[in-house]
């Protein structure tokens, strides 16, 4: 399928992904023509860079003949997504933020990845928690501290690292400022709902997903003495959660998440949202563009 529009939206806090986002632009431009590339560089509320790609979606021509590459990390993903999710629009990420997990799973390493002649389409399944998509997971309770006990300039010079050392801070805080949520039979301290094998730049808490998944990973830590989530920790870091002694995991199309008194953060983001809610698996729900697969066949 020929792409005949574009829409490059791209973090604009960050100067990589803006010198990205130039670059694919004069790109697409010398194909297609400067009038059909557009340009969208995010805001500071993520509502008016949903209203922005909306508007735009209802001005192309032809959906199946359109693209969005989203230069940036998992939570510009998920802003896109919001747009793009259950439409023939093709999504192609450009890794340009912290954890990048999204495109690690589409085996996107290089940023000029789409500058390749051999790619290919296909089908991601996604999650949905009320109105809200998710590419990677929906979380609460640490995941949701973690965005709080990590700085820009952690994010920015630490990468993926910035989540450990964040986790590690959290471990060592008071018992009092840590996280309790609720549940009719225990109280736990994380819950995240996936579709993706990682989340938090690179943390893996659902191994056997794949790109076309049937169903959606749970896991939770229940609150516990220090000494025995680091138990956990141990076997998250290890990539192996269900041979951890504490960690409960199970697989559905839904599950419900959360309590009235804990936000809910999706790949890595805020929204209004507590729980309890209910996230369910949308299966094929983006439409993405990759590096074409080589078999050794």
């Amino acid at each position: 399928m020929a792409t005949r529009q574009v829409l490059i939206y791209y973090k604009s806090c960050s100067a990589k992904a803006r010198a990205l986002a130039d670059d694919y632009q004069s790109f697409f431009a010398a194909q297609l023509g400067v009038a059909h590339v557009r340009l969208v560089p995010s805001a500071a509320d993520r509502a008016l860079d949903i209203a922005a790609m909306g508007e735009w979606l209802q001005q192309v021509e032809n959906s199946n003949e359109s693209e969005c590459l989203v230069v940036g990390g998992d939570g510009s993903i998920n802003i896109a997504a919001q747009v793009f999710a259950e439409t023939p629009v093709i999504l192609s990420a450009i890794p340009a933020g912290t954890g990048n997990d999204f495109a690690t799973a589409l085996d996107i390493k290089d940023p000029l990845w789409r500058r390749q002649a051999i790619t290919e389409i296909s089908q991601r399944s996604i999650g949905k928690i009320a109105e809200h998509y998710f590419i990677n997971h929906a979380g609460t309770g640490i995941s949701v501290a973690l965005q709080d006990l990590q700085s820009q300039f952690s994010k920015r010079w630490l990468g993926r690292s910035s989540y450990l050392l964040a986790l590690l801070r959290y471990l060592f805080t008071r018992p009092s400022k840590r996280c309790r949520i609720q549940k009719a039979d225990a109280n736990l301290e994380f819950e995240v709902v996936t579709v993706n094998r990682a989340i938090g730049g690179g943390i893996v808490v659902y191994p056997e997903a794949q790109r076309d998944q049937q169903t959606l990973g749970y896991l939770a830590v229940p609150q516990l003495p220090r000494l025995q989530q680091l138990n956990a920790l141990f076997w998250l870091l290890r990539r192996q959660p269900k041979r951890s002694a504490i960690i409960q995991t199970k697989e559905a199309d839904a599950f419900a998440i959360g309590d009235a008194d804990n936000g809910i953060e999706l790949d890595g983001d805020s929204i209004p949202l507590n729980g309890p809610a209910e996230a369910r698996i949308v299966r094929a729900g983006l439409t993405v563009r990759h590096p074409k697969v080589v078999t050794n066949e």
